[in-house]
């Protein structure tokens, strides 16, 4: 499996005797598409406009925030992708990325996709199950950071596998899927590839406001 076995683990500051208490959150990060459904089917590249596939840009904003986070060393301890480039073989579908969320005992689970519609439609939207309010407090935080793409809002979706925390282990309390835009879009698509850092960024404060304002969440 093509998985990044690189854990970056992120160095704690500050003096261990100080009454600073630091959380130690693992965050998963998964960038959409980029496997392969069946044998003889081609590598999935999600939603695509021209030359240019969903796969990609998901997985290279992710890496881009995999670095933003790593350098959040007071509230994250490791950050994992679940792929870091095209998976040949052929894994079963969708649980795959979980699986990988149970085993590296993920706190918090974070799905990097687009949209893809008409030319006129656009912005970035960020989804979680209903069932789960710490997800939906993820959503909220993270909705309010996007500037670099316009904010459609923090939406409500039962039906997505990934967001949906019966799957994963007991560690993992919140995960969402963002929508980083629209491919379709040249507005989105051209923020999406150029802007991929700052997008990393705005993801990235939403991440850590959510757990500086529930730190209570991530000790039980």
């Amino acid at each position: 499996m093509n998985v990044s076995e690189t854990q970056e683990k992120a160095v704690a500051g500050g003096d261990s005797g100080g009454a600073v208490q630091k959380c130690a959150i693992i965050v998963v990060i998964d960038p959409g598409h980029g496997d392969r459904l069946k044998a003889k089917n081609p590598i999935d590249p999600g939603a695509v406009s021209g030359k240019i596939y969903e796969k990609d840009i998901a997985l290279d904003v992710a890496k881009l925030l995999r670095t933003k986070l790593q350098a959040k060393t007071d509230v994250i301890e490791a950050v994992y992708l679940t792929r870091e480039g095209d998976i040949s073989e052929v894994l079963p579908r969708l649980r795959w990325r979980v699986d990988i969320a149970k085993e590296k005992k993920a706190n918090i689970f974070v799905s990097l996709h687009l949209d893809a519609a008409s030319a006129s439609a656009s912005g970035q939207s960020t989804l979680y199950h209903p069932s789960y309010d710490n997800s939906k407090k993820l959503a909220t935080s993270i909705v309010a950071q996007a500037k670099v793409v316009k904010s459609r809002g923090a939406k409500s979706r039962d039906n997505l596998y990934v967001i949906n925390l019966s799957r994963f282990g007991k560690e993992t309390k919140a995960s969402v899927l963002i929508e980083l835009g629209f491919i379709s879009n040249d507005t989105d698509r051209a923020s999406c590839q150029t802007k991929g850092s700052d997008i990393a960024a705005e993801i990235t404060e939403g991440i850590v406001s959510f757990v500086n304002a529930n730190k209570a969440i991530f000790s039980k």
